[in-house]
């Protein structure tokens, strides 16, 4: 197996539990940036995004008074928590059983409008697990005019459906997952129908840079009725002649009270030396709302770096169940099993976990 290779499938192998928040935009016909401070999606949420999940997305609303805290503090200030937390079991394909508890992720969110509707700053930082460290911080400018804006410092980048899990086939295969924000500038626009962002960045995951070439990521969707579809492609020039790329098609459909999310991508990976390597990833879910607050998800996906050096990418299918049974909070159940390459230790080992999701 080759080196690359080897690491993308190892990486995919860390337990998580998968969470598709574009469920949400398809039920509400929305982009991103309508529940998220992120014109891209994910992390802090807007007032709107706030209400969203204080309102609609709980099975039962809280008695007057006890209403779930907001995150305004003042007109131009608005804060907001997510942690993660459970129960992990892993069936180990070769030795015993392991049944560990953990702590998913505890992130904070900070919004300021600087100048109100025109200049904001946002932050976004990882507490635990593990030391602190900021997942993205920039300023970001906007005019009304088509929601054009400009953003500047350490973001995601913009690449395809913004799925919550990173373990997902499309994100850890093609790497753009909530590990790898970068440094640059962003530059995008939404105005309700048609949303697009292109993003030039250093091209080391938030590290230092190592010579002048720069990675370029862009993605454009049309929302309908129904869903919407969208177009994505990144190039990452790296040192000593070497370079990567990734083009993807993603989408929704939604009927109520099924969504179906989707995508595809292709990868082509060059080291300067040898031939390039070609590979891909694709992922499907289907998310149904049984009733308010409750959802059961099915998902499949595949990846593969390089389809041509003998050895089989890993394949992962589950099923799991989000219940939202008052703001605030959302319990979930999810079982993951995986189809690696026997000479990756772990490939095969399937999970399952519950975890309880506090926000606001």
């Amino acid at each position: 197996m080759g080196g690359l290779a080897q690491a993308l499938v190892m990486a995919a192998l860390v337990p998580c539990v998968a969470r598709a928040e574009p469920l949400f935009a398809a039920r509400t016909g929305l982009g991103c940036a309508s529940c998220h401070i992120n014109r891209t999606g994910g992390g802090g949420r807007t007032a709107y995004g706030a209400g969203y999940g204080a309102q609609t997305l709980p099975w039962k609303k809280l008695a007057p008074g006890h209403g779930l805290f907001d995150g305004a503090l003042g007109d131009r200030v608005r804060i907001g928590v997510d942690g993660r937390g459970g129960y992990v079991a892993t069936f180990r394909d070769e030795g015993p059983y392991i049944g560990e508890a953990v702590l998913s992720e505890a992130n904070a969110y900070l919004g300021v409008e600087l100048v109100k509707d025109t200049l904001s700053f946002y932050l976004d930082e990882h507490v635990a697990p593990g030391g602190a460290s900021s997942r993205e911080a920039f300023a970001m400018y906007t005019i009304e005019r088509a929601g054009f804006y400009v953003k500047g410092g350490k973001f995601f980048l913009p690449f395809g459906l913004r799925l919550q899990d990173d373990e997902a086939a499309t994100r850890r295969t093609t790497g753009f997952t909530f590990e790898t924000a970068d440094i640059g500038a962003e530059v995008g626009a939404d105005d309700g129908k048609w949303s697009t962002a292109l993003s030039i960045t250093n091209g080391t995951s938030g590290g230092a840079e190592q010579d002048n070439g720069k990675q370029y990521s862009w993605t454009g969707a049309r929302v309908f009725s129904l869903g919407r579809v969208g177009l994505s492609a990144a190039t990452n020039d790296l040192p000593k002649g070497a370079s990567s790329s990734v083009a993807g098609v993603y989408g929704t459909f939604g009927v109520k009270p099924i969504v179906v999310l989707a995508e595809g991508d292709i990868i082509q990976n060059d080291d300067g030396r040898s031939p390039s390597r070609r590979g891909g990833a694709a992922h499907v879910e289907v998310d149904a709302l049984v009733q308010r607050g409750l959802t059961l998800r099915a998902f499949a996906g595949a990846g593969n770096p390089d389809r041509k050096d003998g050895v089989s990418g890993l394949k992962q299918w589950g099923i799991g169940v989000d219940w939202t049974p008052i703001p605030g909070i959302q319990l979930r159940a999810l079982y993951r099993a995986r189809q690696g390459p026997s000479s990756v230790p772990g490939a095969n080992d399937d999970h399952a976990s519950i975890e309880a999701h506090v926000y606001f």
